[in-house]
Formats: C-alpha cells, structure tokens, sequence
C-alpha cells in the first residue's frame, strides 16, 4: 500500500480526530514552523495527517508525484514508506500516528530500510 492523499476531506478538527481514533491511531495537534525540506527519507510509523492550515508539500518517490496538502487535505504515509518533504512556509495538522513510542529517530535514512 502507498501514499494515498484525499482533498476537500474534512471540516473540522473533530472530524479528523474521530476518524483517527477510530483506526486506533495516538493524536496530537502539530504546528510545524516553516522547513527547508528533508530529503527522501521513511518513519517507522505510519501517519494519518490532516491538515488544518498553511500548505505542506511531499513528493512520493514510487510515483514521482508532488502532493500539495492544503487545509481539509488528508494524507496518509504508511510505515517504512519512502517520501520527500519539500520546502514549506509552516502548516498545522491534526496527527495520527500508529505507534505511540519509536524505537529509532522519527526521521529514518533509506540505507536503514533493510534494517
């Protein structure tokens, strides 16, 4: 399974927070402050993101495509997925993650895949 990305998704805080603990996923609400990008990298995790505000890019490497997620944009990164964050000027987003401790970094190097 790869990335999936779903506009015009949700309204509302809630909405996402419920849908999240449904799939049993641990939430938090994240303010990321502008970035210059992370290269291709994988978390050892998989995330439900839902965008509440600002603009957040990411490129899937499987299929070359760039993803702007704007608010009312889900997306969802599957554990050990590759993916490339772009420059961005700061979003918030209501998170859902399937793991509520890691056991590495967040921010995994491709070289660690076959780890």
């Amino acid at each position: 399974m790869g990335v999936s990305v779903d506009h015009q998704y949700f309204e509302t805080d809630e909405d996402a927070l419920k849908e999240i603990e449904e799939h049993g996923y641990y939430s938090s609400v994240f303010d990321a402050p502008a970035s210059g990008g992370t290269p291709i990298h994988w978390h050892d995790v998989s995330i439900r993101a839902y965008i509440t505000s600002g603009k957040f890019r990411f490129q899937d490497p499987a299929t070359n495509e760039v993803h702007e997620c704007v608010a009312g944009t889900r997306f969802v990164i599957p554990e050990r997925t590759l993916h490339i964050e772009e420059e961005h000027h700061g979003y918030r987003a209501v998170i859902g993650l399937s793991k509520q401790e890691l056991e590495g970094p967040f921010v995994r190097s491709p070289g660690e895949l076959d780890d």
